[in-house]
């Protein structure tokens, strides 16, 4: 009935402050009958009367009546007959703790009895304040934000209180006071991020009143958990040994919450050993690395720094590596690095090529920017430290190249004639690794694979062309060589046109014309013709449109030339159609429109003439024709497009009308298998056997 707190705390000379709310569902509604109230009541410790079905108690307030005299001028009603019921009493007595109760009784037009309630809230007025409530978590963790609320049941605009927070004194913490007049509550949130300096720390809430005469605080311990500090790794005796020396790792923790659970010791990123201490004999390279410790507890793992343990020795594992490919060309850069292991690096190298020295070299790489085929040979380096030197083993540089001097020579007269042997001869100078495959061409497209130098065959027109060879090992080499052609220069001839596609043209499709022709030299323009008029800017061998007209039908033929002369082309013929469109499937009853598509015409066209089965069937002024489907109609049609120049015929479309029912004396199938003989006036109906296929005849 009534949006109430369930309890309040005061005390004594304080003042209480009961929020209270109608519960809308009861009291607002949308119709034009709205509920009354008739009664409205507050007392202190109400008591039911069985007899009188009443209740009874101290009156704090009665709607237009009078209240106890002990509670003249302490109480005031804060609400309406509307929305709010709250009520507020000053100067609170010790004897005044126990249950409020607010009467109500509502009158609704619609209903014949009346609506009773009472709604009570337990108060306990105390001699002093009592200590606020510190409402936070179990355990704090460091570099979390954290929010920590200090709260009372406790409100009343005419005696404030303060809420305030005691005991951090780092940081910037945020503070949030809030009067929460719809639950009774004064509450005070602290929100901060702990840190590990937090741990222990005693966090307190006062409550004091405006004059500061009366006051309460409650303290809560904050449990922060933190990850290890100042985790570091000790190295004893020191980071810096010679073989031999035992060495000591120990990671150490200054501090954590909760206490570390696990430490792990690293080398170069790998784990030695879970523990806190590590001891062993110091051996060469093995030992030599980067350190590091981590410490971990339930919060974090903190790593250490890390720390570099040089164990000292001299150069050993020396050895040569290649820094490019393995094979090795003529003009690229190569490499040399010697490599060893060595503690403290080497700091110098001797480089030796065939057991000689050589000079002026004392680097880690040996470089070759642009290497030569006399550079070849056995290498091998030496690396010295402090403490002192290694050999390695030599590897050998072998410098691969490319055939040399390639040339390609023909053995034949310079005057070649039809039916001669031809001879061509691809030689090399020299090569490393030697050639395993020759490659001939002819006119930049390859023509044979040979393993021999030498190239025949018996010289024909098909054979005439620009040869050229190729000679290979893992590299190649090109010389090309202009063989000419075996016949004199001549005109073009066997010209004619490609056309694409070269069946059924229909009207907005693209179509190309190709000129072809044989020419010694080639053609190197065109001219294209339609209807024996030549075509102005058409030179190309293609002749191409890209959405072609009905106006571009005609004849076309073209005239390719050379140096030497020209040649003509017979005509081909392009005939655009004119396109029928009609529906697909077409039943009984349905209305046909056939469509005569016409892509361009000037003057436009003027009449449209149709056919059926090769026979004139209608003129008409729209491109459209439109009849129902029915037996008769099934045939093939044609249309006739005419303006004031000529016309235009478009290709047969057939049109086939399908059965839709039987109008004579033909079975239909009704449910349940049954079917009907005769006209659709009888109605005779005989039961069949269900069958299993059924043929339509119409």
């Amino acid at each position: 009935s009534t949006e109430v707190p369930r309890s309040l705390i005061a005390w004594r000379g304080a003042c209480l402050s009961i929020p209270c709310r109608y519960k809308p569902c009861l009291l607002f509604t949308r119709s034009s009958s709205k509920p009354t109230i008739e009664y409205l009541a507050w007392y202190l410790n109400p008591v039911f009367d069985p007899e009188k079905k009443e209740f009874t108690g101290t009156v704090l307030y009665k709607h237009n009546a009078s209240i106890d005299p002990a509670f003249h001028g302490r109480v005031r009603f804060l609400g309406d007959l509307q929305r709010d019921c709250s009520l507020q009493v000053s100067d609170l007595q010790a004897n005044e703790t126990g249950k409020y109760g607010l009467r109500l009784i509502v009158s609704h037009p619609r209903k014949k009895q009346k609506i009773k309630w009472l709604s009570e809230i337990s108060v306990n007025v105390m001699d002093s304040p009592p200590a606020p409530q510190i409402q936070a978590p179990n355990d704090f963790r460091e570099s979390i934000p954290a929010r920590v609320v200090c709260l009372i049941g406790y409100h009343c605009p005419d005696y404030p209180i303060n809420l305030t927070w005691v005991g951090l004194d780092h940081g910037t913490p945020e503070y949030a006071t809030r009067s929460a007049d719809g639950s009774g509550l004064t509450n005070n949130t602290l929100s901060f991020t702990p840190t590990w300096q937090d741990h222990g720390a005693n966090l307190t809430c006062q409550l004091s009143t405006l004059d500061g005469i009366q006051h309460s605080e409650s303290t809560v311990v904050l449990d922060v958990k933190f990850a290890p500090r100042n985790v570091l790794l000790n190295v004893t005796p020191n980071q810096t040994i010679e073989e031999g020396v035992r060495l000591m790792l120990s990671c150490m923790s200054q501090d954590s919450n909760p206490p570390v659970s696990k430490y792990q010791l690293y080398k170069d990123g790998q784990l030695l050993q879970e523990g806190q201490t590590l001891e062993f004999e110091a051996k060469g390279d093995e030992h030599t690395g980067s350190y590091h410790c981590e410490a971990s507890n339930e919060i974090y793992t903190v790593s250490s720094p890390k720390l570099r343990i040089d164990i000292q020795y001299a150069p050993k594992d020396a050895r040569v590596e290649l820094m490019t490919d393995s094979q090795i060309e003529e003009g690229t850069t190569v490499v040399l690095r010697c490599s060893c292991k060595a503690q403290p690096s080497a700091s110098n190298y001797t480089w030796y090529r065939n057991r000689q020295r050589v000079l002026a070299q004392t680097q880690e790489e040996l470089r070759f920017d642009e290497i030569r085929p006399d550079q070849f040979g056995s290498y091998y380096c030496e690396p010295q430290n402090s403490i002192g030197e290694s050999k390695s083993p030599a590897i050998m540089v072998d410098i691969q190249y490319g055939p040399k001097d390639v040339r390609l020579t023909l053995e034949n007269p310079q005057r070649i004639l039809e039916g001669d042997l031809v001879t061509l001869n691809c030689s090399v100078g020299s090569s490393n690794p030697p050639v395993t495959k020759y490659t001939w061409y002819k006119d930049d497209t390859q023509y044979k694979e040979t393993l021999e130098n030498i190239l025949t065959f018996p010289a024909t027109e098909e054979q005439s062309g620009d040869y050229s060879c190729e000679a290979e090992n893992d590299l190649c080499s090109f010389a090309p060589f202009n063989l000419g052609s075996f016949y004199s220069p001549d005109a073009p001839k066997d010209a004619h046109v490609e056309l694409v596609p070269d069946s059924w043209i229909e009207e907005g499709t693209t179509v190309v014309l190709r000129c072809s022709c044989r020419a010694q030299p080639s053609a190197s323009s065109y001219t294209w013709y339609r209807n024996g008029q030549r075509m102005q800017a058409q030179t190309q061998e293609e002749l191409r449109f890209n959405e072609i007209h009905p106006d571009q039908s005609g004849s076309y033929q073209c005239e390719p030339q050379n140096s030497i002369g020209e040649s003509e082309s017979p005509a081909v013929m392009i005939d655009v159609q004119i396109i029928l469109n009609a529906p697909q499937r077409i039943l009984e009853g349905d209305l046909v429109m056939l469509n005569c598509s016409v892509g361009n015409s000037n003057p436009p066209v003027t009449k449209y003439t149709w056919y059926k089965d090769d026979r004139q069937y209608k003129e008409t002024r729209e491109n459209t024709l439109t009849f129902p489907a029915t037996d008769e109609q099934t045939g093939d049609y044609s249309c006739r497009a005419e303006n004031m120049v000529s016309f235009r015929q478009s290709l047969s479309l057939s049109v086939n009308v399908l059965c839709k029912y039987y109008r004579r004396n033909h079975f239909v199938l009704l449910p349940q298998n049954f079917y009907s003989i005769g006209a659709f006036q009888r109605e005779t109906k005989i039961r069949f056997s269900p069958i299993r296929k059924m043929i339509c005849l119409s």
